[in-house]
């Protein structure tokens, strides 16, 4: 496993608590992964395989590959499929609010898909401004930015 968190730079310090980059080879058997509410909000991309994210003991839907996730009020499971390499924008719990107009607690529990949020073509790009980035180096430079061309 190779996980990885980067800070902001200083203009989004305030708004923005850290970049994370995880990366976990595929296995034959992977186990379900508690996430335990922390408050932030992130914006992630998945850039490997798809990840389940349980909505009951066996029901689960597949997470967008672009997203935000919304503030978790309670501890939810989720199960790679495969190959995991996801980048991410933790923002602190008020800091989304800058980039969006939709109302915050709407966000809550649930992931939403970036084109939901920010329309079709800017989200696209974005996706694909992301996507190729094949290292952690070239992944975290573009990272660095995406809060400010969002905004």
């Amino acid at each position: 496993m190779n996980y990885k968190t980067f800070q902001p730079c200083s203009d989004l310090k305030s708004l923005v608590k850290c970049y994370w980059m995880l990366e976990v080879p595929a296995s034959d058997y992977s186990e379900r992964q508690r996430i335990v509410p922390d408050g932030c909000i992130e914006m992630a991309f998945i850039l490997g395989d798809d990840i389940k994210r349980f909505t009951s003991r066996d029901a689960f839907i597949l997470q967008p590959r672009a997203m935000v996730l919304g503030q978790t009020l309670e501890a939810f499971y989720i199960q790679p499929t495969g190959y995991v390499n996801t980048f991410a924008i933790r923002f602190y719990p008020y800091g989304f609010a800058n980039f969006v107009t939709a109302p915050i607690h709407d966000l809550a529990n649930k992931e939403t898909p970036l084109a939901q949020l920010f329309g079709e073509i800017p989200s696209r790009e974005l996706e694909q401004q992301i996507i190729p980035a094949t290292d952690t180096a070239a992944a975290d430079r573009r990272c660095r930015t995406i809060p400010l061309e969002q905004a």
